[in-house]
């Protein structure tokens, strides 16, 4: 992040995002749950497979945890990063999230281009393959939809 525009209200620690099931943390995008990171958490609320958890080294809206793990230390650095309702980094979440998705829609743009030439041009075909497989790797955040 270019700047710290945490408000220090303790939100992004107190209702994290946990699939136990499947060992992923939707925190900041979709991590594997570390065992370092789940021995950190106590569960709070439940829906459907998510549960939300809170953070054990969480006082006064402040982190006390001297040796934070990389999960925490990074946030928030995706486009992607689970970022509660006021929190400061939204605006700048935001702007990064819309510049990555505009990203994916010129990928788009550039198959349908690639496509109408009919081509059978090797560089042509693997443009086409190359795109799709970046937008491939975000169908989890909704790249189909973008």
């Amino acid at each position: 992040m270019s700047g710290n525009f945490c408000n220090k209200c303790g939100d992004c620690c107190r209702r994290i995002p946990v699939d136990f099931e499947k060992r992923i943390i939707f925190f900041d995008g979709v991590q594997i749950l570390t065992n370092e990171f789940e021995q950190m958490l106590y569960p709070v609320s439940k829906t459907k497979n998510i549960t939300f958890c809170s953070c054990k080294y969480l006082e006064n809206n402040l982190c006390v945890n001297s040796n934070k793990p990389k999960e925490c230390a990074n946030y928030p650095s995706s486009p992607f990063a689970y970022i509660p309702e006021n929190c400061g980094f939204y605006g700048e979440i935001f702007s990064k999230s819309e510049r990555f998705k505009q990203y994916i829609r010129k990928l788009k743009e550039e198959i349908i281009y690639c496509e109408s030439l009919h081509s059978s041009d090797r560089n042509v075909q693997m443009t086409v393959e190359h795109n799709k497989s970046v937008i491939d790797k975000y169908k989890i955040y909704g790249s189909e939809d973008w």
